[in-house]
């Protein structure tokens, strides 16, 4: 067993077949430490004009996120001379050059420059602390423009600081060197590496292989293992089939690099704080992660709406049925985190009503599809926070999670029970052994194998959900699987959990705000009683009936309010006093059981193993 954990001993991705001259990638991860990578990529070329892409749109991200800004010391070298080069005038990404006489190949270094937590992006790809890295080699790459630019074969080397190891899905030669594979295949294959690690077989296929900065954040709760090895077995009962040869859930545990899942065809790259696992708040509030990421090896990597398979990582996919991609991945995620153990059935209802009620406060809805917040994917997610509810945000994830629960409650209850989503799932994302290309799909495709498991009015549902502004949140799912949204005067687990991450105070549901731990207006929802007024997001709070501002007497105010509760703010160099109308006490969202329909919800959750 080699230092990169041999997981070869897992079924490898079959290599692509050796060409004769592979494109050379050597990464060098030593000044890890200093947040710096070293990247040398040997492109074989003959005399003539040549184009090098850096690659721009990156597959689970949905939009240009290669951190182009951060490349320092770009250099071509051909026969021992530097090169002179160009970038084009319309596309940054792409580099002209003219491959001298007598040269073979060209060789191009740069150094990728990572940023620190507090001026980091929202998705960064590639990440480094002083103990650990995750590396996705779309950031460290350039590749030649050709016809046939996904199949261009890769050969892989890796230098790593003293003492670290790493961890892929990809068939690895040594510690140092790797089987050539694809472009497509090499930037679907991200690294773990660090200094602190562990790998934990966890089904037939199946590796969990954790990073840390520390040896104690690598603790694995007997728990948490149980609901890992649960959701392989789940994964295999909901779909039956199997889009890859082994899958590799990478994890890496750091303060210092912002929380993330994306999903890849055989791995995901999931991150988290550094004590995640042994810390319950932490646990409650990222329980899904692994299940969400799982669900994308048949739900977005196999298959994909067919305007997302793209021929190069330039030319930018159609992103409108993000709500199919994401949101029945999202809604797969919830259903086999509950199933799979890592959420009791009280918290997976819980999470389902903070979900609910998020949608419930999205108030653009009125102005916007949801179609529309998927189409524009690469742009909302830059959007700032605050009027998220007015404005939407990537509603596709948590709506879509409604919309998918609301068909799988008319499968069950228009089959009285003898069919449900399941059985979709098992049909549409049937597939070969092994790690299949990517089948596309259109929404005819989605309403006729719909339609298929139960005949119901499907493409005229599906298009009024996700295709046109409306008032309201489709919450016909809760009702159908016999619950409905309620509220309560005691936070649930979920509730103080997303709390606690978001390091806020969290009463949209009864006044209408978000605030900072230090009173910062955060978010504010249009039409609320703190909107009407006059608070808005960028306010501070400094007073609350007439004594300073702490969570706790916001919380304590909010809870005895008879008729109105007296504020000061400050808004930028303007102090305001308004008076909040509002009586309804502390409100937090909760499911609560109706009789009118059978309990269909608690039969979504029920593990379909023993």
């Amino acid at each position: 067993m080699c230092r990169s954990f041999a997981l070869v001993a897992l079924l490898a991705i079959a290599p692509v077949a050796r060409a004769a001259d592979p494109i050379q990638l050597a990464v060098d991860v030593t000044d890890a430490g200093r947040r710096m990578i070293h990247s040398k990529v040997i492109v074989p070329a003959k005399p003539g004009p040549l184009t090098l892409f850096y690659p721009k749109w990156v597959p689970g991200t949905h939009g240009p996120t290669t951190p182009i800004s951060d490349l320092a010391g770009f250099r071509i070298r051909a026969a021992n001379a530097d090169l002179p080069w160009t970038r084009d005038d319309v596309d940054p990404y792409a580099i002209h050059l003219d491959v001298p006489k007598g040269a073979t190949q060209v060789e191009v270094s740069f150094d990728l420059l990572l940023p620190g937590l507090s001026d980091a992006p929202r998705r960064q790809n590639t990440v480094a602390t002083s103990k650990l890295a995750v590396l996705n080699l779309c950031d460290l790459l350039v590749y030649p423009k050709s016809d046939g630019a996904m199949k261009s074969p890769f050969e892989l080397s890796l230098k790593l600081p003293d003492g670290w190891r790493h961890g892929s899905a990809l068939p690895n030669i040594d510690e140092k060197r790797f089987e050539p594979v694809s472009l497509e295949t090499l930037i679907d294959s991200p690294i773990l590496c660090g200094q602190h690690v562990k790998s934990v077989k966890i089904g037939p296929k199946h590796v969990a292989m954790l990073a840390c900065d520390s040896e104690a954040g690598l603790e694995i709760p007997a728990e948490v293992e149980a609901a890992w090895k649960k959701l392989v077995a789940e994964g295999d009962a909901l779909f039956r089939s199997q889009p890859f040869n082994k899958y590799v859930f990478l994890l890496a545990l750091s303060d210092k690099i912002r929380p993330r899942g994306l999903e890849h065809h055989e791995s995901s790259d999931n991150r988290l704080p550094e004590m995640a696992l042994v810390t319950p708040h932490l646990r409650q509030y990222s329980a899904a992660l692994f299940p969400h990421e799982f669900a994308h090896a048949w739900c977005g990597k196999f298959r994909r709406p067919a305007d997302m398979i793209v021929p190069d990582f330039q030319t930018a996919p159609k992103t409108k049925m993000l709500w199919v991609y994401e949101g029945l991945t999202n809604y797969l995620g919830w259903a086999l985190a509950a199933r799979s153990g890592a959420w009791k059935p009280d918290d997976a209802r819980d999470h389902l009503a903070l979900t609910a009620e998020a949608m419930k406060n999205s108030r653009g809805r009125q102005w916007r599809s949801l179609e529309d917040t998927a189409a524009t994917s690469h742009l909302l997610v830059e959007a700032r926070g605050s009027w998220g509810g007015w404005r939407r945000s990537l509603d596709y994830y948590d709506e879509g999670t409604l919309i998918w629960l609301e068909a799988d409650a008319i499968i069950r209850r228009e089959t009285k029970g003898a069919k449900s989503l399941d059985d979709f799932c098992r049909s549409f994302f049937a597939c070969p052994p092994g790690r299949p290309e990517a089948k596309g799909y259109s929404l005819d495709d989605v309403v006729r194998e719909l339609n298929a498991v139960a005949p119901f009015n499907w493409k005229e549902h599906l298009v009024r959900r996700v295709a046109l502004p409306t008032d309201e949140a489709p919450l016909d799912g809760l009702t159908i699987g016999g619950w409905n949204l309620s509220y309560g005067s005691k936070p649930s687990d979920a509730f103080k959990a997303a709390e606690r991450v978001g390091k806020s105070v969290d009463l949209l549901a009864s006044i209408g705000v978000k605030l900072s731990a230090e009173g910062t207006v955060l978010d504010a929802i249009p039409d609320s009683p703190a909107a009407k007024a006059g608070i808005g997001p960028g306010m501070k709070l400094f007073a609350v009936n007439g004594r300073k501002f702490t969570p706790e007497q916001i919380q304590a105010a909010v809870a005895a309010a008879s008729g109105s509760i007296d504020l000061i703010l400050e808004n930028g160099d303007f102090v305001l006093t308004p008076s909040v109308k509002y009586r309804g006490g502390l409100r937090y969202p909760k499911l609560e059981r109706t009789m009118a329909e059978p309990d269909r919800l608690s039969d979504i959750m029920k593990p379909l193993t023993k």
